[in-house]
């Protein structure tokens, strides 16, 4: 099976990978991650957002996760667990 996969798909992952790197601007700056890093944890505990995105290809992780975020929400609600979705300042 996978024989006929990569017969199919010769050099998938290096056509992928190439066009990943297309699609990144040439301004992207790998500091970002650590100066959003560093904005979050000297935000005040509970303050702090639950999910960042740093995204300069704007490749719709974004709304992705924004979705996803959403539908755990309600899903935890159904359950009784949404306590668990925001953070409770100084419990143990």
């Amino acid at each position: 099976m996978a024989g006929a996969y990569e017969a199919h798909y010769a050099g998938l992952m290096e056509q992928v990978s190439a066009k990943l790197a297309e699609l990144a601007p040439d301004d992207a700056d790998p500091a970002e991650v650590a100066r959003q890093i560093a904005r979050i944890v000297d935000l005040p505990k509970g303050e702090r957002p639950f999910r960042v995105h740093i995204d300069p290809a704007d490749d719709g992780a974004a709304e992705v996760n924004e979705l996803g975020d959403r539908i755990r929400e309600r899903f935890y609600h159904r359950i009784g667990l949404d306590d668990l979705l925001h953070p409770a300042v100084g419990a143990a």
